[in-house]
């Protein structure tokens, strides 16, 4: 057997991946994750194994018992979409159960819940990890490369996380805060320490920095590789009419009671997120003079900057530092003109960068955090942006509702979705495509813009993707797409191009090769069908050498339309030709929904080839290849009709059909090549039940490896084009 191995774990920086979740109720161990659950992991609603897949296992029975009502439709949503946004991963319901695998999951801190039909959440009952704003969520951590300061230190070395009280005279309430002190804190040492004030966002409680952005675990990290000053952080309750009032009256008063943190603003820090973010401009602007060090993580609110305290700011300040993500962050194009502002006013500033990985979430937050605190009473890391983070030279502007082509795409890969207004009175819709982990499909939810539906999501990868409108749970058609699928009513189309779709990105108009229909009797079916034939550019009828002839197969429920308007097997082929790694040769694809696939090929869509174009009867000159049920079909005729086709190929698809005549397959086959997804395509374990018992056998095959993504185009489209280079060419098997 000859492997070449094509699963790969992503080498994910800090920078990239630093995903948010709960305050530590989840045991890490290699990279394996254990939820704290019920004494049996087989009741776990979620595992998650060593290579970050997630699977869901959801009993329908108590999902509907605990909402006290029948259900039809079973989602986990949380941080799962593109720039970890909230996206729901649709689960399949079989029996009582519904189950589903995503990933792998990058290594992070991730946070979820289970929602039935669309509107009823319910909280994870085997997973105790808790987050006090959202209860229906739960959370847990994948551990690896990029994750490293969200994981637990040895206790021996983490700070001490406390709680305290107080009371609001502006909240008129008993209100609690928590703070964290560093390993060794002294409560008597003679100098104090450095504090810093770190606040939520809106809708969210003071226990969400460490609840679900892992502030503990970031801190404790840092300070284990001396990376920050000793310091107290103050987390407090943000949710109130003045916060300045209630910062000076109440948080600030209270923590110098409480802890040894100094009242000088040179010690002091401010910063937050969102909601907070604003908060502390706002203290900036109103007391310049109060904090040294302030953070505005992915901000929204600026407030009136026409007449700013500039001298006193830039006189008071040590470090105002602003941070944001990509154009899906909210936030994005508040800090675009909040910086134009600054700058006209002379305010000195340092900027972060636009984070290219996330959104206005968890993810963008804990690595803002992460940065801030390693320049908060010290020189920081490094200056300027954090490396991977882009300068905004513009806002991010998308065209009018109602003018939206659909979908229309950026230059950078953001993708604007707009519904027409045929479900103006629709309670949910959503988009699901496959740009989840590996390809697979997860849902973003669009929001209400007038009478349509309107939402970005992004960056994409460069290729094609595929959706479809969830509309109250029913899959409907973009009608404001023109693309359509034959063997999928409700599916649309779109392209991002890039370097890397090279091989999927359509050719100049008369440079590739010719699609053309081919109709021929068959006698299995009793019926007139149809094939689509793939010529290459130049395609001579006439030339003395007939051409090597390619039988490509669709999938089950597919037809002979799905190659090329979801493969892309045109592209594919027309590009390969073009750069050179092709051999001409000529494509059929056609129908295989038929009983007899094998007296359906043999008899009737070969010989229509062959009368029909100019293409070699010999065996040596022949390829088979099929995905899923094409590629279990193409196996069975391997098997009971070996030296037919010289060229195998089985994308998705495993043998198990009875014996083999291994002298025959091995003379009559020059080439005998496997393809298939990672865990999430079904078919892992019936390929790899096939290969073990091919190397019992002795049977002589490849196999590409597993590549990363489920049973679906991607896998195949990634199957076709690195098995088309490989035919009729010697050299290309070597």
């Amino acid at each position: 057997m000859s492997v070449v191995q094509n699963q790969r774990r992503p080498a994910v920086s800090y920078r990239r991946r630093v995903v948010a979740g709960g305050a530590g109720a989840a045991l890490v161990l290699s990279g394996l994750v254990t939820l704290a659950a019920p004494a049996s992991a087989d009741e776990n609603w979620l595992t998650v194994d060593e290579n970050g897949f997630a699977t869901f296992s959801i009993p329908v029975s108590e999902v509907e018992s605990m909402l006290d009502r029948d259900v039809s439709q079973i989602v986990a949503e949380g941080n799962f979409g593109p720039s970890a946004n909230w996206a729901e991963f649709g689960l399949t319901i079989r029996g009582d159960t519904a189950t589903g695998v995503l990933g792998p999951l990058d290594p992070g801190h991730y946070y979820y819940q289970v929602t039935a039909d669309d509107h009823f959440p319910v909280k994870d009952p085997t997973n105790s990890t808790q987050v006090t704003s959202e209860p229906e969520w739960s959370t847990f951590l994948v551990e690896g490369e990029g994750a490293e300061l969200l994981t637990d230190v040895h206790a021996q070395q983490r700070g001490q996380v406390q709680e305290f009280s107080y009371r609001s005279s502006l909240a008129h309430e008993e209100r609690s805060a928590l703070a964290w002190t560093p390993p060794g804190y002294d409560r008597d040492r003679r100098e104090r320490y450095p504090v810093l004030y770190l606040q939520h966002g809106g809708g969210q409680s003071f226990r969400d920095w460490v609840e679900v952005g892992r502030a503990a675990q970031i801190f404790d990290n840092l300070y284990e590789r001396g990376a920050i000053e000793p310091m107290v952080v103050i987390m407090a309750n943000g949710n109130v009419s003045s916060f300045r009032d209630e910062l000076f009256r109440h948080i600030t008063h209270q923590a110098e009671r409480r802890f040894n943190v100094s009242r000088d603003p040179a010690q002091r820090a401010l910063a937050g997120l969102s909601m907070g973010g604003g908060q502390t401009f706002d203290v900036l602007v109103s007391d310049p003079d109060k904090f040294s060090h302030i953070g505005t993580f992915g901000a929204g609110r600026f407030g009136d900057l026409d007449d700013l305290p500039v001298e006193d700011i830039n006189a008071g300040t040590d470090l105002l530092r602003l941070y944001v993500g990509n154009p899906t962050d909210v936030a994005y194009n508040d800090v675009y003109h909040a910086m134009e502002q600054l700058d006209e006013a002379g305010v000195d500033y340092q900027f972060d960068g636009a984070n290219p990985d996330a959104g206005h979430n968890w993810d963008a937050w804990q690595e803002n955090l992460a940065d801030f605190a390693q320049r908060l009473f010290q020189d920081g890391p490094f200056d300027g942006m954090s490396p991977g983070h882009e300068a905004i030279d513009a806002p991010f502007e998308t065209p009018p509702s109602g003018t939206t082509p659909t979908p229309w795409v950026s230059e950078d890969g953001f993708v604007t979705f707009e519904t027409t207004a045929e479900f103006a009175d629709a309670e949910h819709v959503t988009v699901w495509a496959n740009w989840g982990a590996s390809h697979l499909w997860t849902r973003v939810e669009l929001t209400r813009a007038g009478d349509r539906w309107r939402g970005t999501v992004g960056p994409l990868e460069p290729g094609w993707y595929h959706y479809r409108l969830i509309v109250d749970m029913e899959a409907q058609k973009d009608t404001g797409n023109p693309t359509s699928v034959t063997s999928e009513p409700t599916w649309s189309q779109f392209f991002v191009p890039g370097a890397s779709a090279h091989l999927v990105t359509p050719v100049p108009e008369g440079e590739g090769g010719q699609i053309q229909e081919m109709t021929y009797d068959s006698t299995v079916a009793d019926e007139t069908r149809t094939a689509l034939v793939w010529t290459p550019p130049g395609y001579d009828a006439e030339r003395a050498e007939p051409y090597p002839v390619f039988f490509l197969q669709h999938g089950g429920g597919q037809n002979y339309t799905d190659w090329t308007e979801m493969g892309q097997a045109r592209n594919i082929l027309d590009n390969h030709f073009l750069d050179d790694n092709l051999e001409p040769m000529v494509v059929v694809m056609g129908n295989g929904n038929v009983g007899d696939f094998t007296a359906e090929l043999l008899e009737n869509i070969v010989p229509a080839a062959e009368s029909t174009f100019h293409v070699s009867g010999d065996p040596e000159d022949r390829a088979l290849a099929g995905l899923s049920m094409g590629g279990f079909q193409t196996l069975r005729l391997l098997a009971s009709e070996p030296g037919e086709f010289a060229y195998i190929g089985a994308f998705s698809a495993g043998y198990s059909g009875g014996d083999l005549d291994v002298g025959a397959i091995n003379d009559g086959t020059a080439l005998l090549r496997l393809y298939n997804g990672n865990i999430t395509d079904f078919t892992y374990n019936s390929v790899v039940s096939t290969m073990t018992e091919f190397d019992r056998l002795g049977i002589e095959y490849e196999f590409d490896g597993w590549f990363e993504g489920p049973h679906g185009w991607d896998t195949w489209q990634h199957a076709l084009a690195d098995f088309a280079p490989r035919l009729f060419d010697e050299d290309s098997n070597e």
